[in-house]
């Protein structure tokens, strides 16, 4: 439906009072019989015009009203000018509706399985983990920047002082302030978890609980307690590798996580691995190289073994 054509709504308005010629009549049915949000608009507005006039309207019969109107057109016509301007008011109102309702339609996006990214309508980046959903409105990056979220997702916000983007999760709310981050708030779980990768964040409950997050810093909010704990002291572990050999890769992790890794054979060290981690425990790590370079690894006697083949 083309709600910006002044013809339909005009049309409209005469059919609901009794004016419109045969012709008119028959136009309007095609009309609405081509989509089904024609006659859901239709509808509405016939529905709020019978309140309006508090008058019983009946379908035109076709064969009737081309009788009528050969029989009487060198006759005056009655207008009904107050039925004429109450649907014309009640155009304008359900127009207005129809554009208010549209930017509330809700949009959802689902990472059932495996790992979903999009570039959100604000060009915002976002990676949802596997279980979680994000949920906006059409309005998302024109009226506003609020979104719902349920499970673990990546954010890559372009900050926006006139549209903030803001994060509600059961009444937690994440607000960027020009940034990358992590947030995880599982169904099951009594805490929200926010971690910093680049920026600033605030994070902040409906009873005025908050605290400014930084690069590099953590926290989480406890929802039973209506608490934040704040883990600023302690710096968010990243790595980026790019093309690096397997053999530097385990020198780093021994050294960070205090632990000893194993290779076998030793020469699979010449492997070479592109990937990033992002605050993530030593375990998480070994196994995602592992599967990456199609090895595989067991834990023995408070160290890891990492098995393959030599690459090519």
């Amino acid at each position: 439906m083309d709600i910006k054509n002044n013809k339909i709504d005009d049309l409209i308005t005469k059919y609901l009072c009794g004016e419109a010629t045969p012709d008119e009549a028959i136009q309007l049915e095609e009309w609405k019989d081509i989509s089904k949000e024609n006659q859901s608009y239709f509808d509405n507005m016939q529905e709020t015009f019978l309140i309006v006039s508090d008058k019983e309207w009946t379908r035109p019969d076709k064969e009737n009203a081309w009788l009528k109107f050969h029989n009487n057109t060198k006759s005056t016509r009655k207008v009904f000018w107050l039925y004429r301007i109450a649907a014309v008011f009640v155009v304008g109102i359900l127009a207005a509706i129809f554009f208010i309702n549209n930017d509330k339609i809700p949009t959802e996006l689902i990472a059932d399985d495996a790992v979903v990214s999009r570039s959100l309508p604000d060009q915002s980046g976002v990676t949802l983990q596997p279980g979680s959903s994000l949920t906006f409105d059409e309005g998302f990056g024109k009226n506003n920047r609020k979104l719902k979220l349920s499970g673990k997702a990546r954010f890559t916000v372009k900050h926006n002082e006139e549209l903030p983007f803001i994060i509600e999760s059961n009444g937690v709310f994440i607000e960027d302030l020009g940034t990358v981050f992590t947030v995880e708030s599982l169904p099951q779980s009594d805490t929200i978890h926010v971690v910093v990768d680049e920026g600033i964040v605030r994070l902040y409950d409906e009873n005025g609980t908050e605290i400014i997050i930084k690069a590099g810093e953590k926290a989480w909010y406890i929802r039973s307690q209506k608490t934040i704990i704040s883990d600023i002291n302690t710096k968010v572990l990243k790595f980026d590798f790019k093309d690096t050999r397997l053999a530097e890769v385990i020198d780093l992790l021994e050294d960070t996580y205090q632990i000893e890794v194993k290779l076998s054979p030793q020469s699979i060290g010449e492997c070479t691995i592109t990937t990033q981690f992002f605050d993530e425990d030593v375990a998480t790590i070994i196994t995602i190289i592992s599967e990456t370079l199609d090895f595989k690894y067991e834990y023995l006697d408070h160290h890891y073994i990492i098995k393959g083949r030599p690459c090519q």
